[in-house]
């Protein structure tokens, strides 16, 4: 998600003007951090009274205080054992971490998962990633500039779990659609937007919805107190659309004014939207743009000093501060539109501004007697603002780990446990993909799967003699195509990757597997010197990328598309594809959705060819060339009995160059499907009569050719005129 060019000068011209007290500030903060300093001392007296009185409150503080009070009178000018313990409590929770223990990584946990990424999407296709949270049952928090008006948030998607749980490996995600219908108020000054967000996720084909009420949300406040100068702020985020992650303990805020706040932190592109947090996990304001360095004409500077354009990704960008709205000011302004809603907007308002009491856990009854001992003696609550009263309510959170079993012949991984929901006991633990060993039943690819005959792609004699061959090839058999569940693909020995992988695509008969965990296989009908494993995607940014995308083959009987869907985990079907191409919000990635969504949709039948660029230089990485494009051929078959085809091409070829730079989105291209067969040396002739762009098509130049070049050809922006 790219911040605005106006949303920057707007927070740059704002920076600009509050130098002076910032400075001021941060030579407070400077003192502070000495020992004979103290964090209590940088802000104004009145503001840390209010401090003082708001995290008094807490019950972890509340506890420690009650621990070894002393209940003695107090005689006229003597100061209480208790009272100098509470400032020294205060002093600890608010200028370190001395006394950040569990409780608070237990509440952390419990309040991440109210954050989610924002999938913004138009009918087709991904177009970027932003962060959003709840604020009320129903109710999500971004920013304008990710969701700026209701057309955007329309298609768009909030979505939770979306990160790695305690054994490194992806947690179950659940997908909830935006209703702007419902509920939709933006306001470009203070670059937020807050938007309905439907009561249950959407269907996956594999397990029943999953309730939106599960994942909680936060309680917002207009309080002051929350935050001192020079305390720190967290930030719970999905930078530049990745999994979940957690900036803690190392932001100080340098600046609060107006409507604003403005901090230290190491938020990235992506995390626009995302909440900010202080050591009571209570909302501060929301994330929404940066202070980057400029020169003297004011141009921005990349972090080695160079000057920044727009081509760059900004995480090149030099950051001097990050800046947020204040919650408060985000709170003022929803009220104020209260009027001109209608009796159900009103009501969701309601929930956000006077949000219901939190249900309090159930407590067996052989822990009573230790819950009773620990808890805070009652104390009289403190009224707020409009006479609203705030109570804190303890939180206890219990995480149970099950042994997990493995399926036969499969290595037992340990397990992440599955998204909690209210009520649903322990974590259920997934199955791992167990591939099915009898690789003389797979049929693999059906030239004849549209009724009219697709033949695979004819080799050319050097690629037909650099093919690795099947050991187990049945008489009449070509050996050099192995065939799996529903798709077939030709191995290039030399390269020890896939030249090409072909794949029948059933929409009518189309199922979705639970995802399992990611085990990669060698296919035991070739050496393993022909195949790259995973010592090439160990400790570095390549992904193992599916030719065959797993869900591809996945249809018919429940039994033939698990194993068609557990057949794309052989190291034969990946390769070597930086994270941010192979995961990144490309149109890639939309194109693969938008294919597979045409043909469930309209019960089509489709087969997919699929398959890298070689090219002599491709660049050396640990021993394997790696291919810097790939190219797409969907073939649809239709009802009235014509068929349609078009090829398409995206680079990876800037992100490789530089393995760690990250300055560069890839773009798919609608090619000719000549230009395929030109760069790979296939011979795709039996579908050209089927392409509408194939009287579009010239020859490339040599040195075009040698670089994979896809232009000549269509950028593609929207799959509302795709030519298929």
């Amino acid at each position: 998600m790219v911040i605005p060019e106006d949303v920057l000068t707007a927070t740059q011209a704002r920076f600009e003007a509050r130098e002076v007290p910032r400075a001021g500030t941060e030579e407070k903060i400077a003192a502070a951090q000495t020992p004979q300093g103290s964090i209590l001392d940088v802000d104004a007296p009145e503001r840390v009274e209010l401090r003082s009185r708001r995290v008094l409150r807490q019950p972890v503080v509340m506890d420690a205080l009650k621990a070894t009070a002393d209940t003695s009178p107090v005689q006229p000018g003597q100061v209480r054992e208790d009272q100098v313990l509470g400032d020294l409590v205060l002093e600890r929770i608010i200028g370190g971490s001395n006394l950040l223990g569990i409780a608070f990584l237990e509440l952390g946990t419990a309040v991440s998962r109210t954050v989610g990424r924002v999938i913004v999407r138009d009918r087709f296709q991904v177009r970027s990633f932003g962060t959003g949270f709840m604020i009320s049952p129903r109710l999500a928090l971004t920013n304008n500039h990710v969701l700026p008006d209701a057309q955007s948030a329309r298609f768009s998607r909030l979505e939770f779990n979306f990160q790695n749980g305690i054994s490194g490996l992806p947690l179950a995600t659940s997908q909830f659609d935006l209703e702007p219908d419902t509920f939709f108020r933006t306001d470009t000054g203070l670059d937020v937007t807050v938007v309905a967000v439907a009561a249950q996720s959407r269907p996956d084909g594999t397990s029943p919805p999953v309730p939106l009420a599960g994942f909680g949300f936060n309680r917002t406040t207009k309080e002051q107190g929350k935050i001192l100068l020079g305390e720190s702020i967290n930030i719970i985020q999905h930078p530049e659309g990745q999994e979940k992650q957690l900036a803690l303990q190392q932001n100080e805020l340098l600046d609060r004014f107006d409507q604003f706040l403005h901090y230290h932190t190491d938020t990235s592109p992506g995390s626009s939207g995302s909440p900010l947090f202080n050591n009571q996990w209570e909302v501060l304001g929301l994330h929404h743009s940066g202070v980057p360095a400029r020169n003297e004409a004011g141009e921005i500077l990349t972090v080695d000093g160079t000057v920044w354009d727009r081509t760059q990704d900004e995480l090149k960008i030099r950051w001097i501060a990050n800046e947020g709205v204040r919650i408060s000011s985000i709170l003022t302004w929803l009220e104020k539109g209260a009027d001109g809603m209608n009796e159900g907007e009103r009501a969701l308002l309601g929930e956000a501004l006077n949000p219901p009491p939190p249900a309090l856990p159930q407590v067996p009854a052989a822990e009573q007697r230790a819950k009773v001992r620990t808890q805070p003696a009652p104390h009289q609550p403190a009224t707020v603002e409009g006479g609203a009263v705030s109570l804190t309510i303890p939180l206890h959170i219990t995480v149970r780990l099950g042994a997990v079993q493995a399926a036969q012949g499969v290595a037992q991984t340990s397990a992440d446990p599955s998204h909690a929901v209210p009520g649903t006991g322990s974590a259920v633990a997934e199955e791992a993909v167990a591939i099915d060993p009898d690789y003389s039943g797979r049929k693999g690819y059906d030239p004849g799967f549209l009724g009219t005959a697709v033949p695979l792609p004819v080799l050319t004699a050097g690629q037909r003699a650099d093919a690795a061959m099947n050991r187990g090839a049945a008489a009449g058999q070509d050996p050099a195509v192995l065939n799996y569940h529903h798709f077939s693909l030709v191995m290039q020995r030399t390269r020890r990757l896939a030249l090409y992988t072909a794949v029948n695509v059933d929409g009518q008969l189309s199922q979705s597997p639970k995802r399992e965990r990611d085990k990669w296989y060698f296919d035991p009908r070739l050496d393993r010197s022909e195949q790259t494993g995973d010592e090439l995607y160990t400790d570095n940014d390549f992904d193992r990328g599916h030719l065959v995308r797993r869900l591809d083959p996945a249809w018919g009987p429940a039994d033939v598309a698990r194993a068609a869907n557990d057949d794309t985990f052989h190291f034969t079907n990946c390769s070597p594809q930086h994270k941010k191409f192979n995961q990144g919000a490309s149109l890639w990635a939309g194109l693969e959705d938008y294919l597979l969504d045409t043909a469930k949709a309209e019960g089509l039948r489709l087969t997919v060819f699929t398959g890298p660029v070689f090219t002599a230089r491709d660049p050396d990485f640990q021993g394997t060339p790696i291919p810097l494009a790939f190219w797409k051929i969907p073939v649809f078959g239709r009802p009235d009995g014509s068929h349609s085809a078009s090829a398409y091409m995206i680079s990876q070829h800037e992100l490789v160059e530089e393995i760690l730079r990250e300055a560069f989105t890839p773009a798919t291209f609608q090619v000719p499907i000549r230009r395929v067969s030109e760069l790979t040396g296939l011979d795709f002739a039996h579908l050209f009569d089927w392409d509408p762009m194939n009287d579009q098509f010239t020859p490339l130049p040599k040195a075009q050719e040698a670089l994979a070049t896809p232009t000549p050809a269509r950028e593609l922006h929207t799959f509302e005129d795709l030519q298929l």
